[in-house]
């Protein structure tokens, strides 16, 4: 009977249990932030937050003056 493989298999038993322990925890960890988030969303003040960091984006666009363009008649887009 080989005593230096079980003592061997039962370290890398060992690791391989211990590392899934904590590969566990690390996704309970990051599942538990990502339902904090979730449930932290406020919708009103998010999208008011988003629109007045990009307020320019949902602007009414400044109004242009035709320029005919050789000899080009019509003045109003219909």
């Amino acid at each position: 009977m080989d005593v230096g493989y079980h003592a061997l298999l039962s370290q890398a038993t060992g690791v391989h249990i211990a590392a899934a322990h904590y590969m566990n925890e690390g996704d309970r960890e990051r599942v538990n932030s990502v339902a904090a988030n979730v449930w932290s969303v406020n919708d009103p003040t998010d999208r008011d937050n988003f629109r007045s960091i990009h307020a320019k984006t949902f602007t009414t666009p400044e109004p242009f003056e035709f320029q005919p363009h050789h000899g080009d008649e019509v003045c109003t887009v219909i």
